[in-house]
């Protein structure tokens, strides 16, 4: 049997093992399976197997992830990382090791040592050595707390399994140990250059990310490519006036929409460390709509379409879907339109003193896997002239905001409206999107 089979085989009977026939469809569903009502005659592994066949790998992965998480089941969640984390950059365990010496022997700071890799290992399972009665957590507790010094992080890295883990598993152990809970101030900034001196090796970094109390938190990111920074206020959909925005609390960065709010959308949700999902951006419409809409899918792609500007755009937005969302199913990222880059509060007709801030909006958006950010925009002859007329200094203006975007990490491409219409532009954009999920692992 092949690795989707086996996975496949392992959700089902994971399922089968912890669900009622009645709790399985909502169970999971929140992984992103939909599995049909109870049917006459069929047990709870063959209806499970009925939903999970011709998923893709990757969506497989994400599903066992999520059930595995659900379930604090760290065999079925290490197999969906597995799977997802095949054919991208791996922290070797040479990497990990020297991280751990980094620590000495103070994993956690002033964090409970034991509380913190509960978390993330199953230590109160896994037995001692040579004491079959005694668990691995007594031993922590025992050689590391009651008398602190016995053991390294080094040699408890070994013992719970985090020099060969999943890197998505490894990464929130580290994100945890140097957490201000643990350490704060000249502390953790020594402690994280001294991390990161070693985690660049495998093209990886400990950045800021957020804060709690005046105190940063860090999050490992890929270094190869991506932009610094979580995402904080998605505005997109745009389809009508311009949008007056405010902060209803400056400090916290939180938005409010003053006036012209059914012009727009506003993804108010945490966006995870792998992007934004089409299945995600659905679950909060549904939400959104007080779970009214009986094709939730259906309803937030057209409202979405109501956006496009023009037939160009509409080909790629309906390409994109008509051809990978069978493929990826509930693991197919979403593919944003008309998204709010920079936004200038000014009507441009109305200002004299300055001009106004370039590029505020981009065509399409896709947020993926380590803060990758790609941009597809789709140029019209406004992209080019002014009046009618031929621009260089459109087109200048056009270039030094993508370069500008560049360096901060974006992806950016650009199609011409004329290779979007006609009968081969269909064929076109699945191929560009082909591309595009294979070099971020998306697709295998």
């Amino acid at each position: 049997m092949n690795g989707a089979g086996n996975l496949s085989t392992r959700i089902a009977e994971a399922l089968k093992d912890r669900c009622t026939h009645q709790a399985m469809p909502g169970v999971a569903l929140e992984a992103g399976l939909v599995i049909a009502v109870e049917a006459e005659g069929l047990s709870k592994r063959d209806r499970a197997l009925a939903a999970l066949d011709g998923k893709s790998p990757r969506e497989l992965g994400e599903i066992a992830r999520r059930l595995g998480a659900h379930w604090h089941d760290y065999t079925l969640e290490e197999a969906g990382c597995a799977v997802l984390e095949e054919g991208e950059a791996p922290i070797s365990e040479i990497t990990r090791r020297d991280a751990a010496k980094c620590f000495g022997d103070d994993l956690s700071g002033e964090q409970n040592v034991l509380d913190l890799v509960r978390k993330f290992f199953p230590v109160d399972v896994l037995s001692a050595d040579f004491f079959a009665g005694r668990s691995l957590a007594n031993d922590i507790e025992r050689h590391m707390i009651s008398n602190f010094g016995d053991w390294t992080v080094e040699y408890l890295f070994e013992k719970i399994g985090a020099l060969t883990c999943s890197r998505n598993r490894f990464s929130r152990l580290i994100e945890a140990a140097v957490h201000p809970l643990g350490r704060r101030g000249p502390t953790q900034v020594a402690l994280v250059e001294a991390l990161n001196t070693v985690l660049r090796r495998d093209g990886y970094a400990l950045a800021v990310e957020g804060e709690e109390s005046g105190y940063p938190i860090h999050r490992l990111r890929s270094i190869t490519r991506g932009v610094a920074g979580a995402p904080k206020n998605l505005i997109f959909a745009s389809n009508g006036p311009k949008p007056e925005i405010g902060f209803s609390d400056a400090i916290n960065n939180d938005i409010v929409i003053l006036s012209n709010a059914e012009s727009c959308l506003v993804y108010d949700r945490p966006i995870r460390r792998d992007g934004l999902l089409w299945s995600e951006l659905v679950d909060w419409w549904t939400a959104r709509e007080d779970g009214t809409s009986s094709d939730a899918a259906r309803a937030l792609g057209l409202r979405l379409r109501a956006s496009l500007a023009s037939d160009a755009e509409r080909t790629l937005f309906d390409a994109y879907f008509r051809v990978y969302r069978p493929l990826l199913g509930s693991a197919l990222p979403a593919l944003v339109p008309q998204v709010y880059l920079h936004f200038d509060p000014a009507i441009v007709k109305q200002l004299r003193h300055r001009a106004p801030l370039p590029r505020q909006r981009m065509d399409f958006l896709m947020l993926l896997q380590n803060n990758q950010r790609v941009v597809i925009e789709v140029d019209g002859a406004h992209h080019f002239s002014r009046d009618g007329k031929p621009s260089l200094s459109a087109y200048a203006e056009m270039v030094t905001a993508d370069r500008d975007l560049r360096l901060h990490g974006y992806e950016i491409y650009r199609f011409g409206a004329n290779e979007l219409v006609g009968n081969g532009a269909p064929e076109l954009i699945a191929r560009f999107f082909e591309r595009l999920l294979k070099l971020h692992k998306v697709l295998t």
